[in-house]
């Protein structure tokens, strides 16, 4: 089976390129189209993914849109290029975007502690925190992002009245923490500030506006057009289709929007164009400022260089290209889907990846495109060097870091440190800035966060974990 699957994708099970005869929209296949259909292929091969979807935006239009593989690997399907997907955390841009869009209105007071929308919390400590925290995950509280819940649009409401004090695992304002939580909440603020479902705000204030009319949270409707099924696979195992169905109505805010690769390219270019599309304002400025302005510092965020935390948007710059560049970016995942969406907005170019199972190939899929789009060639970053740590540095390190269930400790060990989970010991050695990484051939790379002579925080990806008494 793996190898048909496979067979299937290197034959180029592409689906023609979209023709769309909106204004912004592709008309025509770019000459470097046929370099990036074998690039793609090429990575769902090497990942394993059953299908692909992928938009280019260059100088503000759509230049290219195609589907790869298969949608349904047991029906075989093709992938064609607009067809839906669920979008994870790529969704995180869309609640933000509606909540900036009620701010600018003055429905809604991002700084206010959130009990006075969610008058259930008031008197309790998780209602003290703000909008403008829980969006940019500063909030203090744990993550986790539960695939299955209920449904039905009141579960948003049902699940968020109840909350309390222990979403907290360090204190509010104090740092970044990725929290899955904290973006439901805040479309949960959003829905009662709005004083409509969250699911109608966001298609009212968002998708409608910017010519989005397959996008949705609704499982029933995205069903009724054509909707790629998600895959997870394994290094030894094909891949298999995600049953049963995602879904968890009390987190659609977080990660669970239905969208396709064209239309999150019109999102961007809305986004890069300061709100204007097609010749027309669809987002007030002060909108696209609120959501692309950095506000907390992400450390190591997407791989930028001073990465900040916007609503919904991780911003920065990173060296590319021999120059370096302005990104807007956030990516996404949830059972059986991976996504990407990376914008350049002082170029104008954005490249969208959708993909129906594994995501390591979306990276190489992404610089491809934007080197292509850009007519240049990548040059890449210089590696990091690595040294051992000092005394000065083993003894802030030492120490015990949790965040809700999740518990390393970092201990001294053969004259250096090591970090342990699980019952698994790794040698750590210093990085860049800020930074420590595993003794090779380990994988671990952690930043810190030094405060008062000792490492208050390791940031483990976009996941805070805080030193313990």
């Amino acid at each position: 089976m793996h190898t048909f699957i496979l067979r299937g994708v290197a034959r180029g099970l592409t689906a023609a390129l979209l023709l769309l005869p909106a204004p912004g929209q592709a008309q025509s296949a770019p000459a470097w189209a046929p370099v990036l259909d074998s690039v793609v292929n090429a990575a769902l091969a090497t990942s394993r993914a059953p299908g692909a979807t992928v938009a280019v935006v260059h100088n503000g239009r759509l230049v290219y849109a195609r589907g790869y593989g298969l949608a349904n690997v047991e029906t075989r399907q093709p992938m064609t290029a607009d067809m839906l997907l669920r979008v994870g955390s790529v969704t995180k841009m869309f609640t933000g975007t509606m909540l900036a869009s009620l701010a600018e209105q003055g429905q809604i007071d991002m700084g206010a502690p959130i009990s006075r929308y969610v008058t259930s919390l008031a008197g309790k400590r998780v209602g003290t925190v703000s909008t403008h925290q829980l969006m940019t995950h500063s909030a203090g509280w744990i993550d986790n992002a539960v695939a299955y819940g209920r449904m039905g649009e009141g579960a948003l409401g049902e699940v968020m009245r109840e909350v309390g004090d222990t979403l907290f695992f360090t204190d509010a304002g104090r740092t970044f923490s990725y929290s899955n939580p904290s973006i439901s909440m805040a479309g949960y603020v959003g829905e009662l500030a709005g004083d409509k479902r969250f699911a109608t705000l966001v298609a009212e204030r968002v998708l409608r506006p910017v010519g989005m009319p397959l996008s949705t949270f609704k499982p029933l409707e995205a069903l009724t057009w054509p909707t790629a099924m998600g895959h997870l696979a394994g290094a030894n195992t094909p891949p298999t289709i995600v049953r049963p169905f995602t879904e968890n109505t009390a987190q659609w805010a977080a990660g669970f929007l239905f969208s396709s690769a064209p239309e999150l390219a019109r999102f961007t270019m809305a986004l890069m164009n300061d709100g204007e599309l097609d010749e027309a304002r669809v987002f007030p400025q002060g909108v696209i400022r609120r959501l692309t302005t950095g506000y907390v510092p992400h450390p190591g965020g997407s791989g930028l260089d001073s990465a900040m935390y916007a609503y919904g948007l991780v911003v920065g710059r990173t060296a590319l290209f021999g120059r370096s560049e302005r990104v807007w970016t956030h990516g996404g995942s949830i059972n059986g889907y991976n996504a990407d969406v990376y914008m350049l907005p002082e170029r104008q170019t954005a490249v969208v990846t959708l993909v129906n199972g594994p995501g390591s190939g979306i990276a190489g899929i992404r610089l491809k495109a934007l080197e292509l789009a850009l007519a240049t060639t990548p040059q890449g970053r210089p590696a990091t060097a690595t040294r051992e740590l000092t005394a000065a540095e083993r003894a802030q390190l030492v120490g015990r870091y949790a965040m809700g269930r999740r518990v390393v400790e970092v201990r001294e060990a053969e004259g250096g440190l090591v970090l342990v989970q699980d019952g698994m010991s790794v040698p750590l050695l210093r990085g860049g800035d800020n930074e420590i990484v595993g003794r090779a051939p380990a994988t671990v790379r952690m930043h810190t966060r030094v405060e008062n002579g000792k490492v208050a925080y390791l940031y483990s990806g976009s996941r805070a974990l805080a030193r313990q008494p």
